[in-house]
């Protein structure tokens, strides 16, 4: 199974006075190109995918039009939550997006439940664990 890994968006994120978002985009329109041209079986995308924990407008707006680009390619994703991220917030919704291929795990209490996921071999169990916070 093929998978593709990334992590650590911080989608708001300004570097000093200078707005991310822009390179933020070109950076989601290298991932879909990527998992097409590699063929993945799955995107497994580990936490920090808001800077903050209440992120801007224009963060959540870019995070929505991520959403659509990754369902568009009909493969799997598994996204979880990381120490930057509201848990609560971002798991909003998360069984709708789940129906759509994405599968969001942001709480704790439910990373025993694996997403399943079938290729040549078999069922793939893909268990996604969310930033704990002690």
């Amino acid at each position: 199974m093929r998978f593709l890994h990334t992590s650590d968006w911080h989608l708001g994120r300004r570097f000093h006075t200078e707005d991310l978002i822009p390179a933020q985009e070109a950076f989601f329109d290298h991932l879909v190109d990527t998992a097409r041209s590699e063929d993945v079986d799955a995107i497994l995308v580990a936490g920090d995918i808001y800077d903050r924990a209440i992120p801007s407008l224009d963060a959540v707006r870019l995070f929505n039009r991520a959403l659509h680009q990754l369902a568009d390619l009909d493969v799997p994703i598994i996204m979880i939550s990381g120490n930057h991220d509201s848990a609560h917030r971002l798991g909003l919704g998360s069984g709708l997006f789940a129906r759509a291929g994405i599968h969001l795990r942001t709480d704790p209490a439910t990373c025993d439940v694996p997403v399943l996921l079938e290729d040549a071999n078999g069922p793939v169990a893909v268990y996604g664990i969310p930033y704990l916070e002690p």
